[in-house]
């Protein structure tokens, strides 16, 4: 890899750095690899959790700048959550590997697809951590 470039091969700083980022991701490889992934890029990986409970619990004891959200989480839809995040004014991105039917009350939230490209999602994640109150970092 160049010196500067990040893991995804682009060049500078990444939006990334020290944001608290929840992930909710039912399937134990891809949440490993979205930890990994997301701490090489500064963040500061919240979970991973992979059932609504476990992710409640982790909003109620932590500090969360942004969500990466896969929509079904073995059975469960993660719109419960969402729209917790929403009222607490945290921005979420929305995952998944299906064409999902999603709520119009989530119609203009960002998605990113699975498989990810990395660059699109560190990108988009970017994006929606800048949908923040008080903007970008």
């Amino acid at each position: 890899m160049e010196k500067g470039s990040t893991i995804d091969g682009s060049k500078g700083p990444t939006q990334l750095k020290g944001a608290r980022v929840l992930i909710a991701e039912d399937e134990y490889t891809i949440a490993m690899f979205l930890a990994d992934y997301l701490e090489l890029q500064g963040a500061q990986v919240v979970g991973p959790a992979g059932n609504l409970e476990a992710l409640a619990a982790l909003v109620d004891q932590q500090q969360i700048d942004a969500a990466l959200l896969d929509i079904n989480l073995g059975g469960e839809l993660v719109y419960p959550l969402a729209d917790r995040l929403a009222e607490a004014g945290v921005p979420f991105l929305l995952t998944s590997g299906y064409d999902d039917n999603i709520p119009a009350r989530f119609a203009d939230n960002p998605r990113c697809s699975k498989p990810y490209r990395l660059e699109a999602l560190s990108q988009a994640l970017q994006d929606t951590l800048a949908r923040r109150p008080g903007g970008s970092r």
